[in-house]
């Protein structure tokens, strides 16, 4: 039986496999770090939700977001238009949190007009857990269900590949896109196409 998302050790973090010979360069940036630095990369998140994300008072770009499982609505979103053998998933030690400064947001940010962070062990208490955690009725075309599985812990520094827990690709051919890549020997790569929609 797979690991419950709250009994999980990891974080999860998805992103376009031509976004990673930079992150594996310069390390896992905020969008607003890599802007400001004029750096391309391909985002993949919603243009209408990112235009939102930033009339919060403290604007969700300076922070690199991470869910608590993979193949959550965002996932499905995201390896639905670019296709998931494009998609690379970045994992990170949730128990990093003890050395740096971890936020949480406990549902979909666009949930409130005003979400809230809360400091690491905080924002765990407040996420519903009994939703994440369903193993059959995940229904995302349900409002409660969709936005509770939403939720993120958000970090607002460069996270180096020396910190990567895994990095998690659909397929053997990726594997070796990856491993062509300059310094990919920082990081220790795994193939699970379970983990991707």
């Amino acid at each position: 039986m797979p690991t419950l998302p709250s009994e999980g050790k990891l974080l999860y973090h998805i992103t376009h496999i031509d976004n990673f010979p930079s992150i594996l360069e310069n390390g896992l940036m905020s969008r607003k770090k890599l802007l400001e630095a004029g750096t391309r990369f391909i985002d993949v998140a919603n243009p209408d939700i990112l235009s939102k994300r930033e009339n919060y008072r403290e604007q969700l770009s300076q922070f690199v977001l991470f869910h608590f499982y993979p193949r959550n609505p965002f996932d499905g979103a995201v390896c639905k238009e670019y296709g998931s053998e494009n998609m690379v998933i970045i994992t990170i030690w949730r128990s990093d949190y003890k050395q740096h400064n971890f936020f949480i947001i406990p549902s979909h940010p666009l949930d409130r007009d005003t979400p809230k962070l809360y400091p690491y062990e905080e924002g765990f208490r407040q996420i519903k857990w009994d939703i994440l955690d369903m193993q059959t009725g995940r229904d995302y075309h349900n409002a409660e269900i969709r936005k509770a599985c939403m939720a993120e812990c958000v970090l607002d520094y460069v996270i180096f590949p020396k910190e990567f827990a895994y990095v998690y690709v659909k397929t053997e051919n990726v594997k070796a896109k990856i491993l062509a890549m300059k310094h990919s020997n920082k990081i220790h790569i795994r193939v699970n196409p379970g983990m991707f929609p």
